[in-house]
């Protein structure tokens, strides 16, 4: 009975420790506001101008200027550990401006970023007959995830998955004498 305690507590921590993990700083989260829905930003934007929040989403393009390099983000709401959900759950728009330069080929298109920043404002941009509202953010601590897609699954040395099978897919040697 004991052990069977054990085990559950051992789980209950175990998954209350690696739910408390992030990608952005404590000192930076400390000064983030709650997780606040992505459209109240972007209709109340003069109420959390100056203010650090968390955002996550999908990069759209990646501009390099002379001293600093603008991401046009399409956002998606943060699962636990902050990292961003699918596309079909944006809300919307959002540009980082950084300061210094950001390789485009590393912060290219459809890589999923989490970025602390301190709000500007807004401005509005016209896509097609449509006038898209994106929020204005200065980067403060930016997360690139993993790109999982071009990553090659792990090779597995010696015998597998060939083990027991030979040329030509027969237990005999290779060679003939």
């Amino acid at each position: 009975m004991m052990l069977i305690f054990l085990k559950i507590l051992l789980s209950v921590l175990l998954i209350a420790f690696t739910s408390s993990c992030s990608v952005i700083s404590k000192e930076v989260k400390s000064d983030a506001k709650p997780q606040v829905p992505f459209k109240t930003l972007l209709q109340e934007v003069e109420l959390y101008t100056g203010q650090t929040v968390i955002l996550g989403g999908y990069i759209l393009e990646t501009s390099n200027l002379q001293s600093e390099t603008i991401l046009k983000v399409l956002q998606t709401p943060l699962r636990m550990g902050e990292e961003p959900e699918t596309k079909d759950r944006s809300e919307g728009r959002f540009i980082v401006y950084s300061k210094g330069f950001l390789d485009p080929e590393v912060y290219s298109k459809n890589r999923a970023i989490t970025v602390a920043g301190i709000v500007l404002g807004a401005s509005v941009e016209k896509i097609g007959d449509n006038q898209i509202t994106y929020l204005n953010i200065e980067n403060r601590e930016i997360y690139l995830w993993p790109d999982y897609e071009t990553q090659r699954p792990p090779v597995y040395p010696g015998p597998y998955p060939n083990y027991w099978y030979r040329y030509p897919y027969y237990p005999y040697p290779y060679w003939y004498w």
